[in-house]
């Protein structure tokens, strides 16, 4: 082992930090920990793949999942599906799985799960974000059951439906807009009708 190496890496635990932010919208929303990941040394890949899948076995959260991933850690594959196996949540469960998948695949079982737990999602927010997770697998039947959704009349679910299967949003985006239209000029209408005249 090159000793010289391993005592020059950089500071483990401020990486850690980096690669998994607080869990909070703020330090969130937009990360991705995939830059500082390719830019570490392979001693560094190591130190910090060791510390993410001891950080797994007590953790749920799926910022750790997605950081070994880009690792293209095979030793996280266990863990990912014990995971999905004790999750109750339907998008986190299809979330461990795709971890699996971005690593060694999926089989027929995976793909059923996902689809069964697909169908379980009734919050639009989580459907949304869902869809990503979906697309993933690059599967016939998982694009085909997203592209149900690219022309919902909920504007959310319907252009991240369409941007899940790389579908141009422009058209849904001028539809959306020729509806706010009418619905702007009815409450303008209102707030003229009850405004005292001077």
């Amino acid at each position: 082992m090159d000793y010289y190496r391993l005592s020059t890496v950089r500071n483990i635990d401020k990486l850690i930090e980096e690669i998994v932010p607080p869990s909070d919208y703020q330090h969130r929303n937009g990360f991705s920990s995939e830059p500082i990941i390719l830019s570490l040394r392979d001693n560094e890949k190591i130190l910090v793949e060791k510390r993410l899948l001891e950080m797994l076995k007590t953790s749920n959260d799926s910022f750790i999942g997605d950081a070994l991933v880009i690792l293209k850690s095979k030793d996280a594959v266990p863990l990912f599906y014990e995971k999905m196996k004790s999750e109750t949540e339907p998008s986190q469960k299809i979330i461990w799985a795709n971890y699996i998948n971005e690593i060694q695949g999926y089989d027929d079982e995976i793909k059923t799960l996902v689809l069964e737990e697909f169908d379980k999602i009734t919050y639009k927010y989580s459907l949304g974000i869902t869809f990503y997770s979906l697309a993933r697998f690059n599967d016939d039947d998982m694009n085909n059951r997203i592209r149900e959704y690219i022309d919902n009349d909920d504007y959310f679910i319907a252009c991240n439906a369409r941007k899940a299967l790389g579908i141009d949003t422009k058209e849904l985006l001028d539809r959306n807009k020729k509806q706010e239209i009418p619905f702007f000029k009815r409450i303008l209408s209102y707030i003229k009708a009850f405004t005292p005249q001077s």
